[in-house]
């Protein structure tokens, strides 16, 4: 079985597509100061990425190096995978469940429980990880 190669074009055409798609969003950033609050996004967006840099990566490397120096070689890739999935739903959502943007004038905005959707998510994410390394374990033995 072979593997497609990407191409240097590909790769340009959709570099290119991506910077379009982040200009976008910072001229209407921008545009719609008067809503957007750009002084705001720009303190949460430089403090995400502190975070992550700070923490998420770090304890997920962490937890992934612990993971792989305790579990069987053909169970890590499962166990990792979980693992990053849920720091990325979790950072992802973590606004959310805060209720950052919640006012009291407008009742509609953020009207579910989002971290019982997070909670539901991590065991569907996690289930799957079980799945699959059941299925590994049996295929090893």
């Amino acid at each position: 079985m072979t593997v497609p190669t990407p191409t240097r074009r590909a790769f340009w055409i959709c570099a290119a597509l991506g910077w379009l798609v982040i200009g976008y969003g910072i001229w209407g950033l921008i545009d719609n100061a008067n809503r957007t609050n750009p002084g705001q996004w720009i303190r949460w967006f430089a403090g995400s990425l502190i975070a992550h840099d700070l923490v998420v990566a770090p304890l997920t490397f962490a937890f992934g190096a612990f993971l792989a120096s305790r579990t069987p070689r053909g169970l890590r890739a499962s166990f990792q995978a979980g693992l990053i999935v849920s720091a990325i739903f979790v950072l992802t959502t973590w606004p959310l469940v805060r209720g950052y943007g919640l006012k009291a004038d407008n009742p509609s905005a953020l009207p579910n429980n989002y971290l019982a959707g997070l909670v539901m998510v991590l065991v569907v994410v996690w289930l799957v990880v079980v799945v699959v390394t059941v299925r590994n374990w049996k295929r090893r033995t």
